[in-house]
Order: C-alpha cells, then sequence, then structure tokens
C-alpha cells in the first residue's frame, strides 16, 4: 500500500499573501492540507476560499503566541499582556506550565476550547490538530489537545518523530547547524518522547523549517511502519503582503523561503521524490 503524502501549510489565515498561496498550490500543485489559525485578521477570508476547495484537509493551527486569543482576557490573564493580546513565546509558556502548572493548564485548556469552538462555528470539519511555533508539544499543553481530539474525533495530532540520521543522510545541507535547526530537533523530540503519543503520520522535516526547497526531495525514503507522511510548509506570495505591510506582525511572513516554499508546492514532481 502506497504511503499517503500529506503536503500541509501552515498559518492559513495570517496574511492574504499566504491564503492566495494556498490557493494557488492546491488548485495548481500538490498542497493536500492546510492549519487555520482562527484568531488572525484573515481567517474569515481563509474559510471563504476554503469553500470552493473542498478536497483541501483542514485542521487548526493553535495558537498561543501571537496577536489576539478567542477568549476574553480576563479568563487567561497569564498568557495575555494588559492589551489582551498573547505574551509569551514558546520558552516562556514552557516554563510556565512548569512553575504554574495548574493555572497555566486551567487558561490553555479555556484558549484552546474558545479556538476550537471559533473553528467549528465556521462551519469546518476538523481533519487535525497542530500548532504555531509548536506550542501543542508543550507537555502540559499537549495533555490538553490529546483530550480534545478524543473528544471530538480527531485522528492527527501533529508530532515530532522524524528519524534524525534518516534526514541528514539524505540531505547535503548542513544549515541545520548553524541556523538553530538541529536545536530544535532535539527540544521537540525530547517533548514528543515525554508525551508518549505515538502516530503513524511520520514527520519530514524540523530540520529544514521554513526551508523545504525542491533539493529536500531528492529520492527521501520513509522509515517503515508508517501509514502517511506529513510536509509542513509555508507558502505566501509576498508581493500581496508587500503591500499591507500594517497587517504583518511578523518578519517571517515576508521571508523570502516562502516563495521558494510556494515554488516547491507547484511542483508536482516533487511528490514524486517521497517513496
Amino acid at each position: 500500500m502506497a504511503i499517503k503524502k500529506i503536503f500541509n501549510a501552515d498559518d492559513f489565515g495570517i496574511s492574504q499573501g499566504v491564503n492566495a498561496a494556498i490557493v494557488k498550490a492546491h488548485k495548481e500543485g500538490i498542497l493536500s492540507s492546510a492549519s487555520l489559525m482562527v484568531n488572525q485578521k484573515y481567517a474569515a477570508e481563509a474559510v471563504d476560499l476554503a469553500a470552493d476547495m473542498p478536497d483541501l484537509e483542514l485542521g487548526l493551527h493553535i495558537n498561543l503566541t501571537n496577536e489576539y486569543p478567542a477568549s476574553k482576557k480576563e479568563k487567561i490573564s497569564l498568557l495575555v499582556n494588559e492589551n489582551g493580546k498573547f505574551k509569551h513565546g514558546f520558552v516562556n509558556l514552557l516554563l510556565l506550565s512548569i512553575f504554574r502548572r495548574k493555572e497555566f493548564s486551567k487558561q490553555v485548556e479555556t484558549e484552546i476550547r474558545a479556538q476550537v469552538q471559533k473553528y467549528y462555528a465556521f462551519g469546518l470539519k476538523l481533519n487535525h490538530i497542530d500548532g504555531h511555533r509548536h506550542v501543542h508539544l508543550i507537555p502540559a499543553v499537549f495533555k490538553i489537545v490529546e483530550k480534545i481530539a478524543a473528544e471530538n474525533d480527531i485522528k492527527r495530532i501533529r508530532t515530532m518523530n522524524e528519524n534524525l540520521f534518516n534526514t541528514i543522510k539524505q540531505n547535503k545541507d548542513k544549515s541545520y547547524l548553524f541556523d538553530g535547526g538541529l536545536i530544535k530537533y532535539f527540544v521537540l523530540r525530547a517533548l514528543t518522547f515525554w508525551n508518549g503519543y505515538k502516530s503513524d503520520v511520520y514527520f519530514y522535516t524540523i530540520l529544514y523549517t521554513c526551508k523545504i526547497t525542491k533539493e529536500r526531495f531528492n529520492d527521501i525514503r520513509i522509515p517503515k511502519g508508517y501509514k502517511a507522511v506529513e510536509i509542513m510548509i509555508h507558502p505566501s506570495i509576498l508581493e500581496i503582503d508587500r503591500q499591507n505591510l500594517n497587517d504583518v506582525w511578523d518578519e517571517n511572513i515576508l521571508s523570502e523561503y516562502r516563495t521558494k516554499e510556494l515554488e516547491t508546492l507547484l511542483d508536482k514532481n516533487v511528490i514524486n521524490g517521497i517513496n
């Protein structure tokens, strides 16, 4: 049985450029899945666009780090500043989950449930859950995600089960030694081990996050025992976002690699490089 190849675009709803790229990559290329950020300015636009893409699998991209939450700020005061915006990055959230675990877990569950509720209010089917900045892998957060996934019969939660040596063997590029890719790999793999979650979907590749160029798919061999492989990718049409700079709150949204990742998705030969 052939392994299912899931090219999943994160950040659906984060900007008009990202939304447009996801439409183009699905209709003209190999993009098969996307993760919606329900608490972003262009989430409603993303939902409208998705209505014309019935074959695009959609999931929730949990966001606990950027812009505004789906909950009232009074209910999640640990997570937001006085203006009601999220105020913590991944590391601070991890520390809060250790040193203020009870209150942290309570407030995170409130916010994630609010995001799930908002997702369903759009009238969408929820196929999978993952997290912006991988916050869903923080053990206290993951426990909540697992519970909510079970309640809603959601089968796929993104996990980091990538085989380091397999990826290194198949890629000559050593940029992960200098851009933090290797450190991110070990941190997320450790958290995945702690969570004890097993998935039949293989993840490829955290080492080259946001640098998923065509060269990453030169006869890639997926380890045996998996039914599917997920490639996390971040495409965008930068020209659109450069015309709306007031909406861009993260310089990564304007990364040139988003153009390269769109090019990857538009090359239908790429999918043949995964075996």
